[in-house]
């Protein structure tokens, strides 16, 4: 059910992003006050054109100016966030998982206008579902909410029409652990967990059809639309040695049944084991290794260009584009 707190705007999530990496030392660099600032930049921002990074972990979030890095605010929240997205205008999602007294997990998707600070409308996930990522609809507005079952985590797709009511729940032989979720510009949703398949949700259809890679990926940890093709912050599994697991974006183009990796960006110092996840907005990828947040061109890839330290860790990231 969907239950507005203030006047619900209009719903619909890109993937989120959770994790955290080793930072890379020597480059430039900020960090935010331990505290906001009464007139926070933040508070100026909402209904502005300022673009606003956020970034979130346990019950904290921090924001910064896009793609400057000010630091704009930050403020505390009632749940553990596990991942973050945002939508073509500017709102901002933060799946959730809430403990209840008992012990036992509910997964809720929160949604917060541009610059808030406060849910203006909370998503209800089905019973037992624990939320993992989502993605929005450019041209419906609905959401894509994907999660996994507490008791013996089944992955599931739920999709949310218009980014409200009750969702329909689509399943999928082709999904394991954490599977990610992705529209494409056109409204085709491709999800996936790694491995060499997937599952793709054609604009119209009714039922997820197997998509078949030509190459095998590792755990997938976030997906995405970059333009032209679906963006898959992953590594090779080939390559277990030890700490040297290197975070890769596998670009794939989709035709009929099968996925093809088009191209491969690589990025210095960004290792799998604490790799976070990550947001593409145009040229610029925002990832979240380590306790930092750090700034990678894309597709380039290579070396970051900008590292921000917020007083607070970050697992979750998004770039809200200003209404």
């Amino acid at each position: 059910m969907l239950r507005p707190i203030n006047a619900l705007r209009y719903a619909a999530c890109l993937c989120v992003l959770t994790g955290a990496v080793a930072g890379c030392a020597g480059l430039s660099s900020g960090t935010s006050p331990a505290a906001p600032l009464h007139d926070s930049l933040l508070a100026r921002s909402a209904g502005s054109q300022t673009d606003l990074i956020y970034g979130g972990v346990h019950q904290r979030v921090v924001v910064y100016t896009y793609p400057d890095g000010t630091f704009a605010d930050t403020f505390k929240t009632s749940f553990s966030i596990q991942a973050m997205c945002s939508d073509v205008k500017g709102d901002v999602f933060m799946t959730a998982e809430v403990q209840s007294k008992s012990g036992a997990g509910t997964g809720y998707v929160y949604e917060y206008a541009h610059g808030g600070k406060s849910p203006v409308a909370t998503l209800d996930l089905p019973s037992h579902e624990i939320p993992v990522n989502c993605s929005s609809d450019p041209t419906t507005g609905n959401l894509a909410v994907t999660s996994y079952d507490l008791r013996n985590f089944a992955p599931l797709v739920e999709i949310f029409t218009g980014g409200s009511g009750e969702p329909k729940l689509y399943h999928s032989e082709e999904l394991g652990a954490d599977p990610q979720p992705a529209y494409d510009a056109s409204g085709n949703l491709f999800v996936i967990s790694g491995g060499n398949v997937g599952a793709l949700l054609p604009k119209g259809k009714q039922e997820l059809e197997k998509i078949g890679l030509n190459e095998t990926i590792g755990n997938v940890a976030h997906a995405q639309w970059d333009g032209k093709y679906f963006a898959l912050q992953s590594y090779a599994p080939t390559k277990h040695n030890g700490e040297n697991i290197y975070v890769h974006y596998y670009r794939v183009q989709i035709s009929g049944s099968k996925g093809t990796i088009a191209g491969i960006s690589r990025f210095a110092n960004w290792r799998q084991k604490n790799a976070g996840q990550s947001w593409l907005a145009d040229d610029t990828l925002v990832a979240t290794p380590g306790n930092a947040l750090t700034f990678w061109k894309y597709p380039a890839g290579g070396k970051a260009f900008k590292v921000l330290h917020p007083a607070d860790p970050s697992q979750a990231v998004t770039v809200s584009i200003a209404p």
